[in-house]
């Protein structure tokens, strides 16, 4: 029964902290800024169409899909960099903190109110894509399937913004995750460019190391599979939620013990 009892309780928190992130990042001008640009790259992308030689259908979801992750992810790295960060600077995670609460609650409610934001804004930018391919008679979703994988990435770029905003300032956070972000769409290409020009062994076994440590995120980029109907491996999406499954638990787990040691004064 105690157990039952603080489950429960724990979940309430974690519901609590989600839903103020939730509000928060939703008033956020960084929010509204990169939504707008993102709206903007939709309508350039139906207006590109016309002056382009080539499927209209293919050019909009194509720019769309493209535009859509791009401002996604910004919207992820500079919002949930400062979750952490604001809350200590302006002395309100002691309000939260003072109560018999564990810390890794807080991380663990911030990530999911993020991704909420997250998810409420792909979803409103999907929409509107579907719009667009509707009147051109290019519908389709797949696009759907494309924003599943987009969330996915948005996912893991959302724990490692977590994980660096819970040791470091904002400035120091967004370059790191920026960092990941960059390396996850070229870590791909480490076995095949890196490791060759590499002449000492142990080099090479570190260069591997490496590859298979830091984030794959050219493994959730469908996109351009979606946009030339190309078809997609039997099994691909599975291997793919557990990847970023296994990758967002190792983040978080990591965010929370160092940010149980942290010293808040």
């Amino acid at each position: 029964m105690t157990n039952k009892i603080d489950w429960l309780f724990f979940i309430k928190q974690i519901t609590s902290i989600s839903k103020n992130t939730y509000k928060e990042s939703i008033r956020s001008k960084i929010f509204y800024i990169l939504m707008a640009f993102a709206v903007l790259i939709l309508g350039f992308a139906v207006i590109l169409s016309f002056l382009t030689i080539g499927s209209q259908k293919r050019i909009i979801l194509d720019l769309g899909l493209a535009g859509i992750s791009f401002f996604s992810v910004m919207t992820s790295i500079f919002v949930g960099i400062g979750l952490i960060y604001v809350e200590i600077e302006k002395k309100t995670i002691y309000n939260v903190l003072s109560k018999p609460m564990p810390r890794s609650l807080f991380i663990i409610g911030r990530y999911f109110g993020m991704m909420a934001v997250l998810g409420t804004n792909l979803l409103a930018m999907l929409l509107i894509l579907t719009v667009l391919l509707a009147i051109f008679k290019g519908f389709t979703l797949m696009v759907f399937y494309a924003g599943f994988f987009i969330y996915m990435e948005l996912a893991v770029i959302t724990a490692i913004a977590i994980f660096f905003s819970s040791v470091a300032s904002p400035v120091l956070s967004a370059i790191c995750t920026l960092a990941f972000y960059l390396i996850g769409h070229t870590s791909s290409t480490f076995p095949e460019i890196l490791v060759p020009l590499l002449h000492n062994q142990f080099e090479k076994k570190v260069a591997i190391a490496l590859f298979h440590l830091l984030p794959d995120l050219s493994m959730l980029n469908v996109c351009n599979l979606i946009t030339y109907e190309i078809p997609i491996a039997q099994g691909f999406t599975i291997r793919a939620i557990i990847y970023t499954f296994s990758y967002v638990l190792v983040l978080l787990v990591a965010a929370c013990l160092i940010f149980r040691k942290r010293d808040l004064v």
